[in-house]
């Protein structure tokens, strides 16, 4: 298998994400979350093709704040292909703390756009989204032998 690079999204952090404590407010996340998944799509010409997603579910567990200056790297892996569905994780790396401070998670589901009734994954897709899943787990399994 060719192996597939990981989309990585690098962003400073902005003093206006800041909250009243200090750190980082827990919705910006999100917004970190969502450049990854943006441009792992684009890697994939999602958006010239006529599919349509929406999010079914974001969750995101914080492993430690950040506060500014800092500048967030996010990573973006496929964890699950469904029939009309697939999963995403998204590790958030801290350059200033060297580590990792959050990691995410979504269902994105593939909808007709008239509708929003549920449509299958188009084959082209899937292929891509399967190599990108089968990449992430022997990337996994061989973490493990470590």
């Amino acid at each position: 298998m060719t192996a597939l690079h990981p989309v990585q999204v690098s962003r400073p952090v902005s003093w206006g994400e800041m909250d009243t404590f200090g750190h980082l407010n827990n919705v910006h996340y999100f917004r970190y979350v969502e450049d990854a998944r943006i441009a792992f799509l684009d890697s994939l010409n999602f958006f010239s093709s006529s599919l349509y997603s929406v999010i079914l579910k974001n969750e995101c567990e914080y492993r430690r704040p950040v506060v500014y200056p800092d500048t967030l790297k996010t990573t973006c892996h496929i964890t699950h292909v469904g029939q009309s569905s697939f999963s995403m994780q998204y590790d958030v790396w801290s350059e200033q703390q060297q580590c990792l401070v959050a990691q995410a998670n979504s269902i994105i589901v593939l909808v007709d756009q008239e509708t929003f009734r549920k449509q299958s994954i188009p084959l082209s897709m899937r292929s891509h989204l399967e190599n990108h899943l089968s990449q992430y787990m022997e990337e996994q399994s061989h973490d493990h032998e470590k």
